[in-house]
């Protein structure tokens, strides 16, 4: 398994500054993530990832395991919050914002569904987890907007916990994407919009831009390269999650 906790970074900039942190990303490459629960054993076909390449990392938080890479949007973010507990309300109150910032891009029908998920016609394309310390709170969030859903179904067995709305369908059938939903978006548009609806909620420090990204020789990923230079590019500070 990889070294190092998916996105920890930010915690880690919250507890040097107490200013909130935050980072809206387009994955350069595969990588499975386990939830703090989650068993490699057990969620991962583990020679299928080895042999395509696909690193294997662990994340704070609940949540079950997820494959991230490109044509997916990840929200981490981290802040103080008035109230120790209320983690589902904190969660659906930042799911709130991008509900918020993609309606008012056109797209509709998302709706929030089991603990935190978000769903279209009652198909998952967003997963949540929370992490608490106390009143800091660290949200992290992967939003399905142009890959191929179909991948999971090589990579992850079906998870051991789901929610009642996902019916026994397996990863292909349950999830869709924002595209396939017919909005056709791109990964990096996404992020940018993502990341200026983050920004006016809590502004302040972030930590630094994800590195270059590293794409497959002769196909340089300009929607990646696109999402770390707008990564540096959106700025305001208006207030925290309260």
């Amino acid at each position: 398994m990889a070294a190092g906790l998916e996105n920890d970074d930010l915690l880690t900039g919250y507890e040097a500054t107490r200013q909130p942190q935050w980072r809206v990303y387009e994955p350069r490459r595969r990588v499975v993530v386990l939830g703090a629960a989650g068993d490699a054993e057990v969620d991962v076909y583990r020679e299928q990832a080895a042999a395509a390449g696909i690193a294997i990392r662990r994340r704070r938080g609940g949540g079950g395991t997820v494959l991230l890479g490109p044509g997916q949007v990840v929200v981490a973010l981290v802040t103080e919050v008035d109230h120790p507990y209320r983690n589902r309300e904190y969660a659906h109150a930042i799911n709130d914002w991008l509900i918020a910032a993609l309606h008012g891009d056109g797209v509709r029908g998302i709706e929030q569904r089991g603990i935190s998920d978000l769903a279209i016609a009652g198909r998952k394309i967003a997963g949540t987890s929370v992490f608490r310390r106390r009143r800091i709170l660290f949200y992290q969030a992967s939003l399905l907007v142009d890959n191929d859903p179909a991948e999971f179904e090589r990579y992850l067995a079906f998870p051991r916990q789901v929610p009642d709305y996902r019916g026994g369908r397996g990863h292909a059938a349950f999830c869709t994407t924002l595209a396939a939903a017919g909005f056709p978006y791109r990964a990096a548009q996404v992020a940018a919009l993502l990341q200026t609806a983050v920004a006016a909620r809590l502004g302040g420090p972030r930590s630094s831009p994800l590195p270059p990204p590293v794409a497959p020789a002769g196909f340089p990923s300009r929607a990646a390269q696109v999402a770390a230079l707008l990564q540096t590019a959106v700025a305001a500070r208006i207030g925290g999650l309260r």
